[in-house]
């Protein structure tokens, strides 16, 4: 398990054992200027990071050397350069991003260019996101309030939401990563609110005020309950809130204001990054106090993301997948912390030694370890894999669906316009039959 913290002037990756961050590559800018952001890519192979200066750069994870593969945007000492968010499609292909100078760009990573740059906001942008079925769209958080909206595939705008009781800043977006909620927006805003939003409708479909005494800074979905949402803060708070019934069920303390947060792909593990340069991490299964505390550096931690979830059987693949980056998740239970039992004894007689075990082709202990977790290994490699591929399967069905639907609205409107042209000439041969 890696986790990534953009903390200072530099971007540091750690791993994750057992509750343990242990420091391991950095990325800096090399005019030291302060990190916004950085991201992982589907397969935990590329690291996208950003800077004040403007500078978005990509490295490698796939050796340990800091080895960059290019620089989407340069460093500059202009005023609106800093680029404050990014984020990748579904695929890695493509990447937004969003800064002081209000334009919501989108990145082509196969080509290394520009590929659109949308019309400027009228604020600075603090937070993008991908959204729809199919990432279709793309979400702007503002500091005005403004939720902006643009096709991704056309490069043009879709529309604005505005909640006009609180014009206060959104400070992130994120969109539902369940397969038929991906059209549902969450936003947290300045004011301590939280609200989602429909892309499919532009409405807000529910709006939580006051969650937070003070400013809100993150906001995460769940990826197992797709109703539950987390929401960080500067009043020290993490609060759990099922957005079906609107209700808050849940809050964790923390001892600094908290900046960036997230949750890790199987949802058990929470990590938050604070005021002060501290990084928290939670057992959402014991969640009554931080698993462990540590301190990253001494400016905020601007931004905190978890590696990607990948199946064990691409995990050992290939023999640099078993390299120090690759940790085993934070999961214990008590079948782990029993020893395995033993092979039960060989029979023995008075005039004989026992037999080895090699000799009888029974397993010594560490054997059959060894054959647990493979087994352990297989098991979950297959449960990933059969989930994603129903995950897929729902995500398409779901896309023809709203494509069928389209189709047969545009039908129905076509159809319109053919009664009313035909009752236009019905009503325009009358009037010629009474003319002559």
């Amino acid at each position: 398990m890696l986790l990534t913290a953009a903390c200072g002037t530099a971007v540091t990756v750690y791993e994750v054992d057992r509750g343990i961050l242990r420091e391991g590559r950095k990325i800096t800018s090399s005019s030291e200027t302060e990190a916004t952001c950085a991201v992982w890519n589907h397969n935990n192979r590329i690291l996208v990071s950003s800077f004040e200066n403007g500078l978005i750069s990509i490295n490698t994870m796939a050796s340990q050397e800091n080895t960059s593969v290019c620089n989407l945007a340069e460093g500059s000492v202009g005023e609106n350069s800093c680029v404050n968010d990014l984020h990748l499609s579904s695929g890695s292909r493509y990447l937004i991003s969003g800064g002081v100078d209000c334009v919501v760009r989108i990145w082509d990573l196969k080509r290394q260019n520009l590929k659109y740059a949308f019309a400027p906001c009228n604020s600075n942008v603090h937070s993008v996101s991908f959204a729809g079925q199919s990432d279709e769209y793309i979400a702007a958080g503002c500091e005005s309030g403004d939720l902006y909206l643009y096709h991704a595939q056309h490069g043009s705008a879709a529309g604005v939401c505005q909640e006009l009781e609180d014009t206060s800043a959104i400070h992130s977006v994120v969109s539902s990563p369940h397969p038929f909620l991906r059209n549902k927006l969450g936003c947290v805003y300045a004011s301590g609110a939280l609200r989602l939003w429909d892309l499919a409708t532009m409405s807000l479909q529910t709006s939580l005020s006051r969650l937070h005494w003070a400013p809100a800074t993150r906001v995460v979905f769940s990826p197992i309950h797709k109703h539950l949402v987390a929401t960080s803060g500067l009043d020290k708070r993490v609060v759990f809130t099922d957005v079906g019934l609107s209700k808050e069920i849940n809050c964790l303390e923390s001892p600094h204001p908290i900046t960036a947060m997230s949750m890790h792909p199987h949802g058990q593990v929470l990590a938050t990054g604070t005021s002060t340069g501290h990084v928290l991490l939670y057992d959402l299964r014991n969640a009554t106090s931080p698993l462990s505390i540590f301190q990253v550096g001494l400016s905020p931690v601007k931004s905190i993301q978890f590696s990607q979830e990948v199946p064990a059987s691409r995990r050992y693949d290939s023999e640099s997948s078993k390299s120090s980056f690759v940790m085993p998740p934070l999961q214990t239970s008590l079948i782990n912390l029993v020893p395995p039992p033993l092979p039960p004894p060989a029979p023995t007689t008075t005039t004989s030694t026992p037999p080895s075990p090699v000799a009888t082709g029974i397993a010594s202990p560490l054997e059959w370890d060894d054959l647990r977790r493979e087994l352990q290994d297989v098991k979950t490699s297959l449960s990933d894999e059969i989930q994603m591929v129903h995950l897929e399967i729902l995500r398409q069905h779901q896309a023809q669906q709203m494509e069928f639907m389209q189709a047969m609205s545009d039908l129905k409107q076509e159809m319109h316009q053919l009664v009313l042209e035909n009752q236009q000439l019905r009503q325009e041969n009358e009037r010629l039959k009474h003319s002559f």
